[in-house]
């Protein structure tokens, strides 16, 4: 009888926590997902935004990032709606919402992991020989006005045992006003070499008053020794009178293999003897007899 009694009371235990879960899952309210789904939505839609924020995307137009959003959300067969119904559900009911964001941090965590030790890219040795180190030794951030005393931007940073083979890479962020006069702005950037020889590239830039990253890459290709590193942050072929522009955030990083570093001054060398001496000089015979004369006089005084 006692073990008829205990077999019952545990089927009933069993039936109530049943019905508990169903009941939980029917309060969920129509147009609500499921937490799985929504753990999946929220972290690709995390992956999708880490991306277009190393693109540059986030400081463009708005629509152009909800193009983005909304193909997430087709993906998972999701309307707008009902991801914002879910949202809207699920952060009002704080103990699912962090458990969903628990789910989603584990998932991301355990991919950054996954990037780490190469899991999507093989490991390039050659990579992994490359120093970068930052060469921008100016201020970081302009802001221009109709008082600004400049109308050009400009740069120079002056060699530092810059090499063939470097990879030289600008970054800032930057925003022209409608109200900026100039006519044609631009932004340059080049590598200069000491016979006179110049190359880079130039990025037309446009005063619609949106904020816009901005990663400009090049790279020395001729085999004679560079002289400055140089361009303009912001130029224009006509100046009215009227400049409203900020410019923030900036850095220039030289990039090169340690490795390859003494096989390619022999090939400068080679290039370029003038610049790149590949010997001293044998000094002569009578150029060493005065100095012999001159230590003896210091050292052996009468």
């Amino acid at each position: 009888m006692i073990r008829l009694k205990h077999n019952f009371t545990s089927r009933l235990i069993l039936v109530v926590g049943i019905l508990l879960l169903f009941a939980a899952c029917e309060s969920r309210p129509k147009g609500v997902v499921s937490e799985n789904k929504m753990v999946d939505v929220l972290t690709d839609l995390h992956k999708l935004d880490g991306s277009m924020n190393a693109n540059g995307i986030l400081y463009n137009a708005a629509d152009k990032k909800d193009d983005y959003y909304i193909s997430v959300l087709k993906k998972y067969d999701m309307t707008q709606a009902e991801f914002d119904s879910s949202l809207v559900w699920y952060s009002k009911n704080s103990k699912n919402f962090d458990h969903i964001y628990d789910k989603v941090i584990l998932r991301l965590t355990d991919l950054q992991t996954d990037i780490k030790k190469g899991k999507y890219h093989a490991v390039d040795t050659m990579e992994l020989a490359k120093v970068k180190y930052i060469i921008w030794n100016k201020q970081t951030k302009y802001i221009l006005t109709k008082d600004s005393a400049r109308t050009r931007l400009n740069f120079e940073i002056p060699d530092q045992n810059f090499m063939l083979g470097d990879t030289y890479i600008l970054k800032f962020l930057q925003r022209i006003a409608p109200e900026d006069s100039c006519d044609e702005q631009l932004i340059r950037f080049q590598i200069n070499y000491v016979d006179g020889r110049v190359h880079g590239v130039i990025k037309m830039v446009y005063n619609d008053n949106l904020k816009r990253r901005y990663t400009l890459r090049i790279s020395s290709k001729h085999a004679y020794k560079i002289k400055s590193i140089s361009g303009e942050l912001l130029g224009s072929s006509y100046y009215k009178g009227k400049q409203n522009a900020m410019i923030d955030s900036i850095s220039l990083t030289r990039v090169y293999n340690a490795l390859k570093q003494d096989s390619l001054t022999k090939v400068l060398q080679k290039a370029d003897p003038k610049h790149y001496p590949t010997y001293a000089p044998p000094v002569k015979t009578e150029e060493i007899k005065p100095l012999h004369e001159n230590l003896r006089k210091l050292f052996f005084k009468k």
